[in-house]
């Protein structure tokens, strides 16, 4: 997998007009993009379209969670869609995402089944608040990650900080999807848990969500081209192109 399909542009805009306007001012740069539950809502779904008509790769970041039945009914629609990816999220339970697995993979056996750990806005002080526990951050992503696989999964939402130990723990082929990812060049808004692309790569991270370092620069192109630069840079330093 080359540098440039690593790269998820997180298409975080409240119109779809203006992620269509990106997506156009991309053109060829990028090739791989998340809609999350802002753009889809406003959207009536109607970026998800508009993305597979351009033959662009597509993250659905909807994060589905509710009892097992809900969820997976939910997750039929996503697999119906043909999107590279969609999530769930994994505080939902092993059970819940068996489920999902064994309805989604009925109607698509391609798409990759994503499931979130710990959000990476969330600091350790806030996770301590939230879930009233001293596990810290990397323990409970540990611990998700693993009901993830164990349910059939094929990767995981996680912050690139414990990428390297899921990895290790769960072998190469389960997939990790890291936003918390910010170029040395941007600014590091609201997210706590962050890391540069190369350091992202050369830390076990599959696919890197990018969104605001591209998507509110004055040049959208030459930091989208920046941040595949700083992808591959990480590949060829690990070995791992």
């Amino acid at each position: 997998m080359n540098a440039k399909d690593r790269l998820i542009i997180a298409l975080d805009f409240p119109t779809m007009d203006k992620a269509v306007e990106l997506v156009e001012k991309l053109g060829d740069t990028a090739s791989f993009y998340k809609v999350g539950l802002e753009l889809f809502l406003n959207s009536k779904g109607k970026m998800v379209e508009y993305l597979a008509e351009k033959g662009k790769k597509i993250f659905l970041d909807l994060k589905f969670h509710d009892i097992p039945n809900t969820t997976a009914m939910a997750s039929v629609f996503a697999a119906k869609e043909n999107v590279f990816m969609f999530n769930v999220h994994a505080s939902g339970g092993k059970k819940m995402m068996a489920k999902v697995v064994e309805e989604a993979k009925k109607i698509n056996d391609k798409s990759l089944l994503i499931a979130v750990t710990i959000l990476t806005s969330l600091s350790e002080e806030e996770v301590k608040e939230t879930f009233m526990t001293e596990v810290s951050i990397k323990e409970l992503a540990m611990n998700l990650a693993r009901l993830t696989k164990e349910a059939g999964m094929d990767g995981v939402v996680c912050s690139p900080w414990e990428a390297k130990y899921i990895k290790e723990a769960l072998g190469k082929e389960f997939k990790t999807v890291c936003p918390g990812v910010r170029p040395a060049w941007s600014a590091t808004n609201d997210q706590t848990r962050i890391m540069t692309p190369k350091d992202a790569m050369l830390n076990g991270c599959d696919f890197l969500v990018v969104g605001r370092p591209i998507t509110k620069n004055e040049d959208p192109v030459n930091a989208t081209k920046m941040v595949i630069a700083e992808i591959e840079e990480g590949l060829k330093e690990g070995n791992l192109c």
